[in-house]
Parts: structure tokens; sequence; C-alpha cells
């Protein structure tokens, strides 16, 4: 250790001597640790007790610019990636006031407690005179070696991901400002256009409105998907979900020359759960049976009690391939053309990880096709609650 520990505003800022870390890296070197780092396709480093690297891999190499991994020795994360904060204070990377709130600087300390951990780092590094800005997601593993202590550290990359997110916002919160206000000044016209022109106003309104629900539509399921979607679980009445969808859908393109068609099951039966997401999945699986039936036929609509569930079925006549069954609820995977297949997949997203249900079908020729959502009566604890 050096012999004078330098004031710090976090981190320890006692460093491991030069020959220390060199004995170090040649026990590193020596194992087969180097191997499975340079296999890894991320930015890996091997930290001592001081928070110095004592081996990194070629990605680390790579990203820190130097001809062979001995020139990055001893220095710590914040240092051999330039960053501005690393010089700041005279015991460096992790002991200056900013380093309080870095995210690396955190990881590690929890890695050297013996804490397996993933945090999220913004550095702003030196490029060659300008100040290059990176969004992190860094962790670490703490193991042991010869009775030493070490962390794995790595590093990837993730501003690419912040600025799509970023702009996935800012696009949605302006198309729906733009479509919502078009959707309002429609439902304004429909009543004070002559009377010839208000079957026009009242196609355009219906489109507008459509537009707007598709928008939310791909808003929750990027905010799903990112485990950002927020419930909001509250008493629901069988029923009343039921007239809704069927009210939503009777009247839409996809149902001219067909019937949506209600059981009695268990229309007075109470539950719990997000009626504008319980909604979009019954709403999907009712456009999926329509698009499926043919002119004249019936989509039938239903609920029935299941122990301690409900159990809500979608019904058509048609049958699915069982190549196409296969492959039902997978991400991007459409029968209908490129740009398409989400709506099988939201289904189970939104029913399992958001409202505590399972979503299965079944397909033959003897009964047709039917989709289920089975909800829990109660209320329950939630991922997105």
């Amino acid at each position: 250790m050096s012999a004078a520990p330098e004031q710090t505003c976090f981190a320890p800022s006692e460093r491991a001597a030069s020959d220390e870390v060199e004995r170090q890296f040649r026990i590193l070197s020596g194992h087969e640790i180097p191997v499975v780092l340079d296999a890894v396709p991320v930015i890996s480093m091997v930290l001592n007790q001081c928070r110095q690297v004592v081996f990194g891999n070629r990605k680390f190499v790579d990203a820190v610019g130097v001809p062979d991994i001995r020139e990055a020795l001893g220095k710590r994360p914040g240092e051999a990636f330039r960053c501005v904060h690393a010089t700041l204070a005279s015991g460096g990377c992790g002991t200056s006031e900013f380093c309080v709130q870095c995210g690396a600087v955190r990881s590690i300390l929890l890695g050297l407690g013996g804490r397996e951990n993933i945090q999220e780092c913004n550095l702003n590094r030196d490029a060659g005179g300008r100040v290059e800005a990176l969004d992190l997601r860094v962790s670490s593993s703490p193991f042991s070696l010869d009775a030493e202590h070490f962390v794995i550290f790595s590093i990837t990359d993730v501003s690419h991901e912040k600025r799509r997110r970023t702009l996935e916002r800012i696009f949605f919160h302006d198309m729906l400002n733009t479509a919502g206000g078009l959707q309002g000044l429609m439902e304004f016209l429909v009543d004070e256009v002559s009377e010839e022109l208000r079957d026009d106003a009242r196609l355009i309104h219906r489109v507008m409105t459509q537009l707007t629900d598709e928008i939310i539509c791909q808003k929750q399921l990027l905010a799903a998907e990112t485990n950002e979607l927020e419930t909001n679980i509250v008493p629901l009445c069988v029923g009343d979900i039921l007239d809704v969808v069927k009210g939503t859908f009777q009247s839409g393109e996809q149902a001219k020359g067909k019937r949506i068609e209600l059981s009695n099951g268990c229309r007075e039966t109470l539950f719990y759960s997000d009626p504008v997401l319980l909604r979009r999945v019954l709403g999907n699986m009712v456009k999926n049976a329509l698009e499926a039936t043919e002119p004249g036929g019936v989509v039938r609509l239903g609920c029935e009690p299941r122990g301690g569930m409900v159990e809500f079925g979608v019904h058509n006549d048609a049958v699915i391939p069982r190549s196409v069954q296969l492959r039902i609820f997978n991400r991007s995977f459409s029968t209908k053309g490129l740009g398409r297949g989400l709506g099988t997949y939201s289904m189970r997203l939104l029913t399992e990880r958001y409202l505590g249900g399972t979503v299965d079908f079944e397909s033959a020729p003897e009964t047709g096709t039917v989709f289920r959502v089975r909800l829990p009566l109660e209320s329950c604890q939630l991922e997105g609650a």
C-alpha cells in the first residue's frame, strides 16, 4: 500500500505499489481467467482491493487505447478511461465529490464487499481535447484466487439505447398531442358540419380515434418490455369488460359482415385487474379472431369462473396451422407480413408480467380456435405495479 493515503470524499484512496500490481498481474496471467475474459464480448477487467486494474481483456485494451495491457496496470477504471473527474482529487478515481454519485465506483465498492451487482454510470471522458458523454451499464463480480480477493468489473456502452429511448419518448409525446388534438377537433366538427358532410366527419373522427389508440398501444408495449409500464389495479365487473370490448370492435372495419356474440357465463363476477391493459389483451384476441373469420361468421367472446380465477375466451371457427401454432407468441412472428407480429406477443407480455395471469390457446379442425386469458380474482403484487 502507499505510505501516505490521500484525502478522499468517497472511496478509499490507498493504492497498491507497482511491484504488488505486477505480482498480481503475473498470478492472473498464469490462470485461465485471461482466456475466459478474452472470449467475453464486453469490456472486462480485474481489479484488486484498491480498485486498480491488474488485468484487462482485449476489449478493454482497445477501449482505453493502449498497445499493451501493462500500460494500464495500476490505474483505476476512471483513470484508464480518462474520466474528466478522475484527476480532480489527489487520490484519483473514486475520491472526488463527483465520484459520490458515480455508478461505477458504487458498483466496484459493492463488489469488493462481496456483492454481485449491476449499476448505471454516466461518464464524461476526455476524447482528445473534447468531452465525450457515455451512458454505461457496469457490473461487478467478486472472486478469489490463491486466497486473494479480486473483482471482475465489466462495462457495456448503452448510449445508443438511452438516445433511442429518449427519442421514443419525445416521439410518442408529440404524436399523441397532435393526434389527440385532431381527434378532439373532429369530435367537435361531427356535430357542427352540415348534414351532407356528417358521415365523412364521423369517418375521419373514427380513423383519428383508431390512430390515437394505435400510438398508445405501441407506447404501452415499449414501456412493458422495459419494465416501465405502470399498472392501475382496480375492481372490475366481467360484464362491463365484455360489453366494452364488443362495442369497440363490432362497429369496426374488421367486423363488417361478421358478428361478435357474448356468452352469459359470469357477467356479474367481480375481480381485480388493470382495465386498460386487459382491454388491450382481449382486444388483440378479438381483432385476430375477426381477421381469421369469413364474412357471415361469428366470433364468440365470453368468460367462465375457474376456481380462484376468471377465464376470458375468444373463439372463432378457423384453424391455425401447426407450423404457426409453434411460433405464435414469438416476438415479431406474423403471418400478416413484415412489420407485424406484436399482437400475440403483447398478449402474453401484458398478461403474465403485469396482470398476474396466463395466456394459452387451442386450435383444431373439430373445435376451431380459442384463446384464453386466466386472471386472479383477488388483487396481487404484480411486477409493473
